[in-house]
């Protein structure tokens, strides 16, 4: 609550591409779970009890890599993409679109085909402050968030 009231962003990934709420809730971290559940509803439109369920927080946990730079691989019908980077734009049906770096080209791919790109970060406070998010959430201090 503390880092959340201090602007951090409850959308920050871990290095594996993870969001504070998938790591609470996969440690049993029910407060946390709360706390940023709460947190992605109130970003997304709709706070209050219930709304966890769709937007925001629903994404983070059914979509981890939407919106997320992604590279693709194992791809077999079209070999040539594997190992391409693109930005997974939307997700539906199962298979997210992919649109692609320097081309405008988008495709449509399964989760199993695409990983978290490594992302450089920057020494901005604001990505520190993001990734302390994430630790805390890890931890089950749903004070610290």
């Amino acid at each position: 609550r503390r880092l959340l009231r201090a602007g951090a962003d409850a959308a920050a990934r871990s290095a594996s591409g993870k969001t504070a709420l998938q790591l609470a809730k996969k440690k049993g971290h029910a407060e946390c779970v709360k706390v940023l559940a709460e947190a992605a509803a109130a970003a997304d439109g709709r706070a209050g009890a219930g709304g966890a369920s769709s937007g925001a927080a629903a994404a983070a946990v059914d979509a981890p890599l939407l919106g997320q730079r992604v590279v693709l691989g194992g791809l077999s019908a079209r070999p040539e993409l594997n190992g391409q980077r693109g930005v997974a734009r939307s997700f539906e049906g199962g298979r997210y679109a992919v649109a692609l770096e320097g081309g405008g080209e988008s495709v449509r791919v399964r989760p199993g085909n695409l990983s978290p790109a490594a992302a450089g970060r920057a020494s901005s406070g604001g990505v520190a402050v993001s990734d302390e998010v994430v630790a805390a959430a890890g931890r089950g201090e749903e004070e610290a968030v």
